[in-house]
């Protein structure tokens, strides 16, 4: 038996972010050792071949992806609108939603998700406008188990819940609470999404919230997640404001500064050690700003990091079907994505094979060009050159 290479833990309900989980990085050595022996007795649901001879094993308890080859032969994730429809007024939202936009008939989605499966993938996180506006979005889950796939859900909470039960995670958008909620969403929305992840918590599988940060929301998240963890949350996915749809007019006024970013890893480690049974996950376009701080890129590697593996590991499907590296950049993937960039800061960066550049859609957005490195990285901006 080949020897196991990489553990991604969990599944993630939004794109980019499975196996980024935080806490992982501050286990001891002994610790990592004894979940590589653990990891060969448990039970498998589904295997990958892999191109190198290896292969990529789904589990479903505890939910991983245990991988015996350092390379990805096809993606893991794939990121999957079922819907347009939305009328909430959210300022950090990638798409432009409609508040009576079409949803995605339910055998178009299952036969999207059937040609995923085909390919490899093993686990789907859908997404819209809101889903939870799609009338049939429990026999959405239904279409993806019967895949094969497991399934992950995002939503505002505003709406029907009780299909969210056939979900493997869902988690309810949170980006702060009280005041802090309205601005960052445009809407007083806060207790009806802490009213959602209680009744969530009840009835889903496992439930987490989505943390957008901004130079607000990032100044409130100690409190967001006490609140969110009270309310029954054990999983916190923090995501990276990205400059798409709605957002790209504010975005240099709400995104992190320089300050901030420095300050996420040092904020992520006390809430770890303030909320111990809480698995925090950080988006892909995170990995800049804890590459700054030195972590090990041997053990990221080890538990999958995903810095941006557009189309390598998650590809996304936007509701007319069409496939694009993530969900912030549209077009066809090409072999540059997995490449990623390999000049300027990047050139001899340690993280390099990981971050693969740090997040496109933000250098697009700064500079004109998809694949320059990461303007926002603090390793860019303390060489003084992109």
């Amino acid at each position: 038996m080949s020897a196991i290479r990489r553990i991604r833990l969990g599944r993630a309900p939004n794109c980019s972010s499975l196996g980024n989980v935080v806490n992982v990085l501050l286990w001891a050595q002994p610790a990592v050792a004894a979940l590589w022996v653990a990891a060969e007795a448990w039970s498998v649901r589904r295997r990958r071949p892999e191109p190198d001879g290896g292969e990529t094993r789904a589990i479903d308890e505890p939910p991983a992806l245990v991988s015996t080859s350092p390379d990805n032969g096809a993606p893991h994730e794939a990121h999957v609108q079922v819907t347009r429809a939305c009328a909430l007024p959210c300022p950090s939202c990638h798409i432009e939603p409609e508040a009576h936009g079409a949803h995605v008939p339910l055998a178009e989605v299952a036969a999207r998700f059937d040609g995923l499966a085909a390919r490899g993938v093993f686990h789907v996180a859908v997404g819209g406008g809101e889903a939870l506006s799609h009338p049939e979005l429990g026999a959405i889950a239904d279409a993806a188990h019967r895949a094969g796939l497991s399934i992950g859900l995002t939503t505002s909470g505003v709406g029907e819940l009780a299909p969210t039960a056939r979900f493997d995670q869902v988690n309810v958008s949170l980006d702060a609470v009280g005041e802090g909620f309205r601005k960052a969403r445009g809407y007083a929305g806060a207790e009806r999404a802490l009213a959602a992840i209680r009744r969530l918590a009840r009835t889903a599988a496992r439930v987490g919230v989505n943390i957008v940060l901004d130079r607000d929301t990032f100044e409130a998240l100690p409190e967001t997640v006490a609140a969110a963890v009270a309310a029954g949350a054990v999983d916190v996915h923090l995501l990276r404001l990205k400059p798409v749809g709605r957002a790209v007019g504010e975005y240099a006024e709400r995104r992190l500064t320089a300050e901030q970013a420095m300050a996420v890893w040092p904020r992520l480690v006390s809430l770890i050690e303030r909320f111990p049974g809480v698995d925090f996950r950080v988006d892909c376009a995170m990995t800049p700003f804890l590459a700054a701080h030195g972590l090990s890129p041997q053990r990221m590697a080890a538990f999958g990091w995903t810095g941006c593996h557009g189309g390598d590991a998650l590809v996304a499907l936007d509701p007319a079907g069409a496939e694009s590296a993530c969900s912030f950049v549209s077009g066809p993937v090409d072999a540059s994505w997995r490449e990623g960039v390999t000049h300027g800061a990047c050139a001899d960066c340690a993280w390099r094979s990981l971050c693969r550049g740090g997040c496109h859609a933000v250098a697009r957005h700064l500079t004109g060009s998809l694949m320059v490195p990461d303007p926002e990285c603090p390793r860019v901006l303390a060489l003084g050159a992109a």
